[in-house]
């Protein structure tokens, strides 16, 4: 048999004890909460009368989400541990839940209603979801559906996806999820994620953490919630930014703004196109209306030239003819005040058809050709730069008497 002194044999049972892990149901029987904010407590078993002595730290008090009172039923989840200075065995939780959906279903509503009176629900707190979101911090289970849900729905938009896993089933992972939020503040993240899937009060009752509703509360950037409920919506989704039912939706809400960005940028595409072949038709139909308008006004001005180079001596002479007669037969007939009158009108009239002719051939193209020029055609298009005739090209050359046929040589 081994000697122990009696710090060595505490310590020796301590030992033993912290190898045992437990959760403990009872009913709170006392209850003493220190100024520091640890919390003493004894927990009575309903049928025998026995009694455990608990300790919770203030920190691990504040963090399980549940005001201890009398008469209460909890699961402490913890150590035993055997205090050498008092000689007293006290069970160390490092969190406490409520037992039975009645008592769960009381504190949610007492909950809710003192973060209602502070405001942490209203409206007019919730932050707007950023336009095009990049980095997206998430907390979430990684044993299951729930993460595969949510990153096969997340588009492909170059999002930069930051996972911290985190117990999410329970009354006892309200702390886990309040410190994954808290440890999120020091990451680079647009918007934090947070999902589960459903399930019942129980289950969920972790998202009714008073810790964790105040820590997505005061969180820097905007949170969405995507955590399926019962016939409660959780706390935790109420102080959300954004809550929605399923992981599922949570990423089509992120994925909207580049949606709507994507739907956009292609009608622009299609405007851009449409504008653009619509301007390419004005410009093949203005350029076939030049072409008809250019072949039609050669043909008239040859048709005029043509007219013009024969005829207009004659033209004038005939009309000095026509108008001598008038005169001779407008003298016989009316007085001499109104025939100077018509004569002079008529002279007018000659003197601008005499001015029209002569500015009509002193722009006819024979005229220069008279002079000594000539125009190069090649086919029907005049030849205006060297580049519009290169080696080999044959040509019509144009003189005031003919056309010469040429063809350009290689120097």
């Amino acid at each position: 048999m081994e000697e122990y002194s009696v710090s060595a044999f505490i310590a020796a049972i301590n030992k033993t004890l912290d190898a045992i892990p437990a959760k403990v149901v009872g009913e709170v029987s006392e209850l003493k909460i220190a100024a520091s904010g640890h919390a003493y407590f004894t927990l009575k078993d309903k049928e025998t009368g026995f009694i455990l002595p608990c300790t919770i730290w203030a920190r691990d008090y504040a963090l399980a989400g549940v005001e201890l009172s009398m008469g209460m039923e909890v699961a402490a989840t913890g150590r035993a541990n055997f205090y050498g200075p008092f000689g007293k065995l006290s069970f160390n939780a490092k969190t406490v839940e409520l037992v039975g959906e009645g008592a769960l279903k009381k504190a949610y509503e007492l909950l809710k209603k003192k973060l209602t009176a502070e405001g942490l629900f209203a409206p007019e707190r919730k932050r707007p979801l950023p336009a095009f979101v990049r980095r997206i911090g998430v907390i979430t289970s990684m044993h299951g559906a729930v993460i595969h849900d949510f990153s096969s729905n997340l588009g492909q938009y170059g999002f930069q996806v930051r996972i911290l896993n985190s117990k999410v089933e329970g009354p006892e992972s309200g702390r886990d999820l309040a410190l994954s939020v808290r440890a999120m503040r020091t990451e680079d993240i647009d918007v934090l994620v947070i999902i589960r899937g459903g399930g019942s009060i129980q289950s969920l009752a972790g998202f009714d953490n008073e810790a964790l509703v105040r820590e997505i509360a005061s969180f820097p950037v905007p949170v969405l919630a995507g955590v399926g409920h019962h016939q409660d919506v959780t706390l935790a989704a109420l102080a959300a930014d954004f809550a929605e039912s399923t992981p599922s939706f949570v990423a089509a809400l992120i994925n909207r703004s580049w949606q709507e960005a994507e739907t956009a940028l292609r009608r622009s595409e299609e405007r851009i196109w449409t504008g653009f072949e619509r301007i390419l038709r004005k410009v093949e139909s203005a350029k076939g209306a030049l072409a008809t308008a250019t072949t039609r006004m050669e043909y008239e001005f040859r048709r005029a030239r043509e007219r013009l180079a024969g005829d207009t001596e004659g033209l004038l002479r005939g009309f000095q003819m026509a108008l001598e007669r008038a005169k001779a037969r407008v003298g016989t007939e009316l007085p001499k005040q109104l025939f100077g009158l018509f004569a002079g009108h008529l002279e007018a009239l000659a003197a601008g058809l005499e001015s029209t002719a002569k500015l009509i051939s002193q722009n006819d193209p024979n005229r220069q050709l008279k002079l000594g020029y000539s125009i190069a055609y090649r086919g029907t298009k005049v030849v205006r730069s060297v580049q519009d005739a290169p080696p080999g090209t044959r040509l019509a050359i144009h003189v005031a008497d003919g056309v010469v046929a040429a063809e350009v040589s290689e120097n």
